[in-house]
């Protein structure tokens, strides 16, 4: 498989100078994609191109954006702690389990949802808002392959279609989504993008930027690992997209998410977006 890579020159105000990149050293035993997009002038910052990037994947825990774009147009999302819903046992199928944080088995609202990446408030709002409303949502946002049905064999994978099942979507597919969304040209009311937004965000890096960004993970035939960090930075009143994608080459790996999410962190401050602490 060949591998392409392509930096373009681009100079910003606090500094002229970005660092080169080595990408194969991120991704050792894996598969890698990144791109880092520039909304305002509609470039390429930095594209790390593979075979990946145009590989259907499930969305996994970045479907979370689409899913609140949905529930605010919907208006069962209302305010960023509102609705809050109790936790019930049922919810999790195979019980309580050590790696879960606490906030998944205590009371949560939109905010602690994305933050905390809850499965089970993901499905509770799936049934609020139901499945043929969300295929109408997934024709009109044309994300990814819009199958939304899961897989008949399994049933838990029937529930939740997005979590390494049939919803399947590319991240050259994330970038343009994400494009519609930054930009406000998804068919939804402003209000539920402005809000999704809001929820989104994770912490400054700086005094100049923001970030925000959803995390998401799970395994793919034999095991195999795969895991994503889709969201934007903000810096010099413009927007700068970042999909990030891994996808490891060996079975029964763990989840590779916070690679993800750490190596676009090591990208953007060789590219010199955020600052180091």
């Amino acid at each position: 498989m060949r591998t392409k890579l392509l930096i373009s020159s681009i100079f910003f105000s606090t500094c002229s100078y970005a660092e080169e990149i080595n990408f194969s050293q991120y991704y050792k035993d894996a598969e890698g994609c990144f791109f880092l997009y520039d909304v305002q002038s509609d470039k390429y910052v930095i594209e790390y191109k593979t075979e990946l990037c145009t590989t259907p994947t499930p969305p996994n825990s970045t479907f979370k954006i689409p899913l609140s774009i949905m529930g605010y147009d919907k208006k069962i999302l209302k305010t960023a702690s509102l609705p809050t819903w109790e936790f019930k046992k049922e919810y999790l199928r195979d019980g309580v389990k050590d790696w879960m944080p606490k906030q998944w088995v205590s009371p949560v609202n939109p905010t602690i949802w994305l933050q905390y990446s809850v499965v089970w408030y993901s499905e509770k709002l799936v049934h609020e808002i139901g499945e043929k409303d969300i295929n109408v949502y997934l024709e009109k946002f044309n994300y990814g392959n819009k199958d939304f049905k899961g897989i008949s064999s399994d049933k838990e994978k029937l529930l939740i279609p997005w979590i390494d099942s049939s919803l399947k979507i590319t991240a050259v597919e994330q970038l343009q989504f994400m494009k519609k969304f930054i930009k406000n040209e998804l068919p939804v009311s402003k209000e539920a993008l402005l809000k999704t937004k809001k929820n989104l965000f994770l912490a400054d890096k700086s005094d100049i930027n923001k970030v925000y960004g959803k995390t998401g993970a799970g395994y793919l035939e034999n095991r195999i690992a795969h895991g994503w960090f889709v969201g934007w930075i903000e810096k010099n009143n413009n927007q700068y997209i970042f999909i990030s994608q891994i996808k490891d080459k060996n079975s029964n790996g763990k989840f590779n998410h916070l690679i993800a999410k750490n190596n676009t962190f090591e990208f953007l401050k060789k590219l010199n977006f955020i600052a180091e602490k």
